[in-house]
């Protein structure tokens, strides 16, 4: 997906509200950066995908500061919020009567966790936000194509988004059957998408193997990813991408993929065909012929080598 006009005061907002996670006092560095982050905004071609954009935007940040990962403290309290809830939705996914939709409903609502839009986020009153989701309609057609296609995948790879998100995907993971699951995550922080910390708070170890996509972008640009995460997003059985960065990042690329996002962008929202404040569940289809490898590769994932070399970002030091 391309950027539009529309993307470029989300930049600059974006920027300011990551700046407030670091000072509140230090107005020069403020400028400072800002600046920077404009002249670039004012060039980027628009014909890349929004995560481009961030992915130099907070690096610029980083730059600036000195700190390494400025969504710390966010990360961490959204990891807390999640946790303290994934009992009562484990309880509530196990006694409805489809497990499967259920614990779908609730790796969508927790797409909520995303301090890309905004850094005022909170989150609602508990019993509210479990009532939504209980009930929340999604589009009967994909859901059942997703279920079919779990039930059919010998692997499947689920892309992360935010930090907390990942509680509510490990209770989902739970419910995907015998296929061996790995769950990607970013090779450095960016914004408040998780990383290797962020997937082992929630637990996610215990259902999934957890790789590193090797770039501090948010979404998936594969361009900027490790060449062994290529190779594991090629063969995968089954490719599960949460959140709207990864749909502005892959909606165009060459294997199918289920997308699982909030449309919280109007941006995004009309790329998609759907409303603000939607829950969709959308497949990317392409032709057979560009999908994949051989199948025997595909068996043969239980071994994948990743190698920590090629985990390291481009452009970022470890």
């Amino acid at each position: 997906m391309q950027s539009y006009t529309d993307c470029i005061p989300c930049f600059v907002q974006q920027a300011h509200d990551a700046l407030r996670q670091v000072t509140t006092e230090d107005e020069e560095l403020v400028r400072r950066t800002l600046q920077r982050v404009m002249r670039a905004a004012a060039e980027f071609p628009l014909s890349q995908t929004p995560p481009a954009m961030a992915q130099l935007t907070h690096r610029i940040i980083r730059e600036e500061t000195g700190n390494p990962d400025p969504y710390a403290k966010i990360k961490a309290k959204s990891n807390r919020l999640a946790l303290n809830l994934a009992e009562e939705v484990r309880r509530i996914i196990n006694a409805s009567v489809d497990p499967f939709l259920m614990a779908l409903r609730f790796s969508i609502a927790g797409n909520i966790m995303d301090f890309a839009l905004t850094s005022k986020w909170n989150l609602f009153e508990l019993d509210a936000f479990i009532e939504d989701t209980r009930f929340r309609a999604l589009e009967k057609e994909p859901v059942e194509r997703l279920r079919t296609a779990v039930k059919s995948a010998r692997s499947i790879l689920m892309l992360g988004d935010n930090a907390g998100e990942t509680v509510f995907d490990k209770l989902l993971i739970e419910q995907l059957g015998g296929a061996e699951v790995f769950y990607a995550v970013k090779g450095a922080p960016i914004i408040n998408d998780a990383t290797r910390a962020d997937a082992l708070v929630a637990g996610l170890d215990a259902v999934a193997k957890i790789v590193e996509n090797g770039s501090d972008a948010p979404g998936t640009m594969l361009e900027d990813c490790s060449a062994s995460f290529r190779g594991l997003f090629s063969e995968a059985g089954l490719v599960i991408a949460k959140g709207q960065a990864n749909y502005e990042t892959l909606s165009n690329c060459s294997r199918p993929i289920f997308f699982l996002t909030r449309v919280k962008c109007p941006v995004i929202g009309r790329d998609l065909g759907e409303p603000l404040g939607s829950w969709v569940v959308k497949e990317h289809q392409v032709e057979s012929r560009n999908v994949q490898g051989p199948k025997s590769m595909i068996r043969d994932l239980s071994t994948f080598n990743f190698r920590p070399s090629d985990l390291q970002p481009k452009g970022v030091s470890s």
